[in-house]
C-alpha cells in the first residue's frame, strides 16, 4: 500500500494511515451548526459546534488518551463553541467532548471518534487492526469512527494524521472559505478597514496559512500549471488585494475577487489543470457559506429562485461540486 508522506519542518513527519473506505476522514460529520448562549443578550444561532464525542478507553495508554486530546484542539480550532447556554450552566451540563468508554454506555450519542483499541467500542464491534489505521463504521444509525493500529504506536501515529493534518486542514480551509464569502460582502458594502482586517486575521483570510503550510512539501510534486495557478492566487489574496483595500478602490477589489475565486475553481473543479479536490463536501457543513452571502445581501431573489450571480458569474458561475 502507498502511503502519502508530508513533511511538516525538521524532522516531523506524518505519515498517511490506511482511510476505511476511501476519503471516510474527510467526509465525517465532525461539526454541525447550533444555537450558543441562550438565556443571555449574546445568543446566536448558526453557530459552528462539535458534532461528535471524542471516546478512549478508560484503561488506554497515556499517550493515547493525550492524542484524543490533541483532536480535541483541532476540533476547537474548526469550531466557535462547545454549545452551550445560561440554562446548561444552571444545570451543570456543559455538553461532553472527551469521555471514557464507559461513561459512552449511559449516553445517547450519534457520531463518535474512538482513539485506540483498548476500549468496549473495538471489541463490540470485532476489530482489529495490523497497521496504523482511521476506519468509519455506520451501525444502528451510528457514525463510529475507530482510530487504530496494531499498538499504541500506531494507533498514535494514526491519531497525529487526524489531528495534525486532516483536522488542522479543515480548521484551516473552512474558516478561509467562509471569510472569503464574507470578504466580498464587505467590499460590496464599502466596508474597506473590516475587509482588510479580516485578510490579516490569522482566524480569518489568513487561515489558509495552515493549508499552505501543510501543503508546502507537496508542492515539489505539482506541474508547472498548478504552481502558476497557486502563485497567482496568493499574489491576489495577500498582496494585490490588500492594497485594493486599502486605497478603497471597490471595482478593483470586486475585480480581483472575482479573479481569486477562478482560482479556487480552476483547483476545485480541475479547469485548466488536474482536479486537486477529489471529494464533493458535506452539503450541511459547506452551505454556510450561502447563508453568510445571503447575510451580506449578495444573494437575491428572483421569482421564486435565487440568484447568487454577485460571485457565481462567468468563468464561476457552476454551483457545486462535480
Amino acid at each position: 500500500m502507498k502511503r502519502l508522506i508530508i513533511l511538516l519542518g525538521a524532522g516531523c513527519t506524518f505519515a498517511q494511515p490506511l482511510i476505511k473506505p476511501q476519503l471516510a476522514d474527510r467526509l465525517f460529520p465532525y461539526i454541525t451548526y447550533s444555537s450558543v448562549w441562550s438565556g443571555t443578550p449574546a445568543a446566536l444561532k448558526d453557530v459552528a459546534v462539535p458534532n461528535i464525542l471524542i471516546v478512549y478507553g478508560e484503561k488506554e495508554d497515556p499517550q493515547v488518551v493525550a492524542q484524543a486530546g490533541k483532536i480535541a484542539y483541532y476540533l476547537g480550532q474548526w469550531t466557535d463553541d462547545i454549545g452551550f447556554g445560561a440554562q446548561e450552566v444552571k444545570m451543570s451540563k456543559i455538553p461532553e467532548l472527551l469521555i471514557t468508554d464507559k461513561q459512552l454506555k449511559s449516553i445517547d450519542y450519534k457520531n463518535i471518534v474512538v482513539v485506540g483499541t483498548n476500549n468496549h467500542v473495538v471489541r463490540e464491534l470485532g476489530l482489529s487492526f495490523d497497521r496504523p489505521t482511521i476506519e468509519v463504521i455506520q451501525k444502528d444509525g451510528k457514525n463510529i469512527m475507530v482510530v487504530g493500529g496494531k499498538d499504541s504506536q500506531e494507533v498514535i501515529q494514526a491519531a497525529k494524521y487526524l489531528a495534525d493534518v486532516r483536522l488542522n486542514f479543515k480548521a484551516g480551509a473552512y474558516r478561509t472559505f467562509f471569510s472569503f464569502v464574507a470578504l466580498r460582502g464587505y467590499i460590496e458594502r464599502g466596508e474597506f478597514d473590516a475587509a482588510y482586517r479580516l485578510v490579516k486575521n490569522p482566524a480569518g483570510l489568513s487561515a489558509c496559512g495552515k493549508n499552505m503550510s501543510l501543503a508546502a512539501p507537496m508542492v515539489a510534486n505539482w506541474s508547472d500549471d498548478v504552481k502558476n495557478v497557486v502563485k497567482v492566487r496568493n499574489a491576489i489574496l495577500y498582496t494585490e488585494l490588500p492594497k485594493a483595500l486599502e486605497e478603497k478602490n471597490k471595482e478593483k477589489a470586486v475585480e480581483l475577487w472575482q479573479k481569486a475565486m477562478f482560482t479556487c475553481y480552476q483547483c476545485h473543479q480541475g479547469i485548466g489543470i488536474p482536479q486537486m479536490r477529489k471529494f464533493k463536501p458535506l452539503e450541511e457543513i459547506h452551505s454556510k457559506h450561502q447563508r453568510i452571502a445571503e447575510s451580506f445581501g449578495l444573494v437575491k431573489v428572483v421569482g421564486d429562485q435565487k440568484s447568487c450571480i454577485a460571485c457565481h458569474r462567468g468563468d464561476t458561475q457552476i454551483r457545486g461540486y462535480k
